[in-house]
Formats: structure tokens, C-alpha cells, sequence
């Protein structure tokens, strides 16, 4: 008898430690950030900017949860510099974050996040000069739209997905001048069509083709006609595809 108790109790704990992982945070963000801590300013990466708070964040499937004093926290919370400076202004729900705020040192916002409702959220990000860095458009945690800028204020990057996040609507990149690098954009949603093309700096055309995205591979693969030119405009080289490979190669 004892020993059928034993493995009861095993498994009972095995099932437990299996529940909580699977329902509830993994982590206690106590041990991440100190509550009324001052910061220094190096808690600004130089490429990501402030992302100490990402881990509570609901709409981005959160796995953390702020405690004070062995509580959840809930409503506002401010965070600062050791300069004085306001660093992060959010609120928390259950110890998560469902809308908040972060300032660069300078005063600068670095970030603004709002959780629309349970499904979409989105976040604008900022330089420390004030200029627009990304807007990121959410669906379940996932990105159906991305936009990125240089720190001139061009767009450097556009990325939207349909509604599956399994495919594009389009994808650009663009130089620094503004001008466009290059474009995937769908023709044919039924059939998974997509036009590519690259571009010079000056706007002529580089490379011009046609892709098919496939579903078994959840990739981008080339079919048709490829034309390629110079940059004087001059036709260079043919390319025929077939299921993303080559079979006719014809150069000028």
C-alpha cells in the first residue's frame, strides 16, 4: 500500500510541475529587475533599445511576472534613471504588462505598446532624436505587419503578412535615400503568385522575376522567366525556372 502511495504521490507532482509550466508563467521577474531600483543609462541597448520589460508582455506571449513583496503587481508602475528620469510607465495586469512606455535618458520615448484586446497589440519604436524606428502590428502574438525607418526618417523595410502569417501580401526594402531596393509583392492570392523585383540606386531595374510561395515548405521558390540588366539599363542575362530551378540560361 505504501508503496502504490509513493508513486501516486510522484506522479501527482509530475502532473503539478507539468500544469503550472503549461498554465502559468515559468518565471518569477523578481529575480530579473529589482522593484524601485534606480537604472544606469547603459540599460539602453544600442541596437534593441529598452527591452528588459519584453518578457511581461502580454501581447507577445508573456512567460514573466512582476512581484512586489510576493504579489502580482497590478495597475500603474513607473520605473526611473538614477538621473531621476522617467525610464518605463506601464500597466500591469496579474503582473503583466498590458500597455506601456519607455523613455530614453534624454527625455525621448523609446517605445509606446498598446494591447488592443486579447488578440492584436502594436508598438511604435523610436530613435533617441524623436524619429519613428519601427511600427509592428500583432495578431496573436505574431506580426502581420513590420515597418521599419532610417534614423533620416525613410522607410527602410515594409513587411505584411495575410491574416495566417503563413505568407506575404508584400515585402520592400528600400536604401537609405528612400529610393526602392526591392519588392515582393502577391498577384494572385489563390494561387500564391508573387512579382520580385530589384532595383539600382537610381530606380532602373536590376532583376525582374516571378515567384510562387509553397505551402509544404513554407518558402519562396522561383518560376519563370528571370531577366537581368546592367546599369545602364541593358538586358544581361535570361533565367528560366522550374520548381526553383534553372533550366535555360541565355546571356546577351
Amino acid at each position: 500500500m505504501l508503496k502504490h502511495l509513493n508513486i501516486y504521490k510522484i506522479v501527482t507532482i509530475a502532473y503539478l510541475c507539468l500544469f503550472s509550466n503549461i498554465y502559468f508563467p515559468q518565471f518569477n521577474f523578481d529575480d530579473q529587475l529589482e522593484n524601485n531600483k534606480a537604472y544606469n543609462e547603459d540599460i539602453v541597448d544600442e541596437v534593441y533599445g529598452i527591452t528588459i520589460y519584453e518578457s511581461l508582455n502580454i501581447g507577445l506571449s508573456a512567460d514573466s511576472v512582476r512581484m512586489e513583496n510576493g504579489y502580482a503587481v497590478n495597475n500603474w508602475k513607473e520605473d526611473f534613471y538614477k538621473s531621476g528620469q522617467l525610464l518605463h510607465k506601464g500597466y500591469y495586469i496579474d503582473g503583466q504588462l498590458k500597455v506601456y512606455k519607455n523613455y530614453y535618458p534624454n527625455g525621448n520615448m523609446e517605445r509606446d505598446f498598446k494591447n488592443i484586446d486579447g488578440f492584436r497589440s502594436k508598438v511604435s519604436l523610436y530613435y533617441s532624436n524623436g524619429n519613428t524606428k519601427s511600427e509592428v502590428s500583432y495578431l496573436n502574438g505574431s506580426a502581420i505587419l513590420w515597418i521599419d525607418y532610417y534614423d533620416n526618417g525613410n522607410m527602410e523595410f515594409y513587411e505584411e503578412f495575410y491574416k495566417n502569417i503563413l505568407y506575404h501580401k508584400e515585402k520592400k526594402d528600400f536604401y537609405d535615400s528612400g529610393q526602392i531596393q526591392s519588392a515582393l509583392v502577391n498577384t494572385n492570392k489563390k494561387k500564391l503568385n508573387y512579382s520580385y523585383n530589384e532595383y539600382y540606386t537610381d530606380g532602373t531595374n536590376k532583376i525582374v522575376g516571378t515567384m510562387k510561395y509553397d505551402m509544404d515548405y513554407y518558402d519562396y521558390y522561383r518560376t519563370g522567366t528571370w531577366v537581368y540588366y546592367d546599369s545602364s539599363g541593358k538586358e544581361t542575362k535570361h533565367e528560366t525556372y522550374s520548381d526553383g530551378k534553372v533550366i535555360k540560361t541565355k546571356k546577351h
